[in-house]
């Protein structure tokens, strides 16, 4: 799917801060504040929808538009892909958690051990009982 260009991401973040499902117009006003034409902005809000990344829905003569994948789940598509691209999988991520913040990395250290908690098997308990806390 590759990554945005700078105003791509620009309606998109209008798309992904929206309550609701979005026109035309209402981007354009959104982005008032950049001077781009109604047609600049329908152009680009049809290639985000030819690219999968919006859903939209005709109501009379109108297209409402509203974001097919979350902003974190963008985000987490272009890590992906940086890192596979990269050509030294080991290698770049050293380099991306050597960037991370001390809060950033306590998050993914928190993440890791949840996520290394819910792969062990049962370590013992009454069989029938829930021992993984308040997680399904």
């Amino acid at each position: 799917m590759g990554g945005f260009g700078p105003l791509e991401r620009a309606v998109m973040d209008v798309v992904w801060d929206a309550a609701e499902p979005v026109t035309v117009r209402a981007v354009t006003e959104a982005m008032e504040h950049r001077g781009l034409a109604y047609t600049t902005i329908s152009t680009v809000l049809q290639k985000l929808y030819d690219k999968g990344w919006l859903r939209r829905e005709r109501i009379g003569r109108v297209w409402f538009y509203r974001a097919a994948v979350g902003r974190t789940d963008y985000a987490a598509r272009v890590m992906h892909e940086a890192l596979h691209e990269s050509g030294g999988t080991r290698t770049t991520l050293l380099r991306f958690v050597d960037a991370m913040s001390d809060e950033e990395a306590r998050t993914l250290r928190d993440l890791l051990a949840e996520d290394s908690e819910d792969s062990r098997p049962d370590s013992g308990g009454d069989p029938g009982t829930d021992s993984g806390g308040d997680r399904p």
